[in-house]
């Protein structure tokens, strides 16, 4: 496949529009997030910035909403950056959940009432259950650690009881968010989480094998780390929604266009628009 190159001092960023049909999701996506992103490009009328893809398997990486907004649109491709999911520079991890409310105990005993056993634990032994599959998740308050027990040595059956605690915490009242795991140890710490959950471990093999088999994982469970990103690519939405032009052809429209169009590059830590993004930036003018 042609594309336009991108060469990082860690990895190479190749731009290319696929079918969108052989773009495979790894994990659900939320509808009204979906709704609100499909209005905003027809009303927009381009794409801004490629959905990020592994390029050997095309599961998407990050920009599962987007993907999905396009779908939702009758798009028939999708502008992607697809990149060497094997360089170790890419990182995959998970999301920490952190529960916010007065009194934390009732959580606890909302488990017990719904069969899910857990076990006394401590931050190190909770974390090698969990990387050895034996333990789905953790509680941990600054007094106290529990290990949620796992019946199953399924990463996403795992992430799925995640998903279902969340959800019983929140119908108790908890404020839930999500941090990357230092963040929420943190917080933990300076008691502005009163309680954290932690998730299993997600490897790359996790991703690939359960967004190829159509198995997605709940929303927020991995979270990837990609040392580079293009943005600002701006193909039209009507380009990715007409069949007209045979996808070859409108490749090459993309590589041509971009051909001519400074490109701008951006270091870590730089605020574009409402984000600060903390990995390199690449953008098109």
């Amino acid at each position: 496949m042609e594309t336009f190159t991108i060469e990082t001092d860690k990895l190479d960023l190749k731009i290319a529009i696929v079918d969108i049909e052989d773009a495979h999701m790894h994990e659900e996506t939320i509808p009204e997030v979906v709704q609100e992103l499909a209005t905003d490009l027809l009303k927009d009328s381009v794409l801004r910035d490629p959905v990020i893809v592994d390029e050997k398997t095309i599961v998407v990486l990050d920009g599962m909403h987007r993907a999905a907004a396009l779908r939702q649109i009758g798009c028939a491709r999708m502008p992607v950056c697809l990149v060497d999911y094997e360089n170790p520079s890419i990182k995959v991890g998970t999301w920490y959940r952190t529960l916010s409310k007065e009194d934390t105990g009732s959580l606890v005993e909302e488990l017990t009432r719904w069969n899910i056993k857990t076990a006394e634990s401590n931050m190190q032994e909770a974390t090698k259950r969990l990387e050895a599959g034996t333990a789905a998740a953790f509680f941990a308050t600054r007094q106290k650690c529990l290990t949620v027990e796992s019946k199953e040595a399924d990463v996403r059956q795992n992430f799925q009881l995640v998903a279902c605690i969340e959800q019983m915490a929140k119908s108790l009242g908890y404020e839930v968010n999500y941090e990357t795991e230092s963040d929420a140890l943190t917080k933990l710490e300076k008691g502005t989480a009163q309680l954290i959950l932690g998730p299993p471990p997600i490897t790359k093999q996790d991703v690939r094998r359960f967004g190829l088999r159509g198995d997605l994982f709940p929303h927020k469970a991995t979270r990837h780390i990609i040392p580079a990103r293009p943005l600002g690519i701006n193909v039209p939405i009507e380009t990715l929604r007409s069949q007209s032009v045979d996808l070859r052809q409108a490749n090459r429209q993309l590589i041509e266009s971009l051909k001519k169009r400074p490109l701008e590059r951006l270091e870590p830590g730089s605020l574009i628009g409402n984000r600060r993004y903390e990995e390199q930036v690449f953008l098109f003018k």
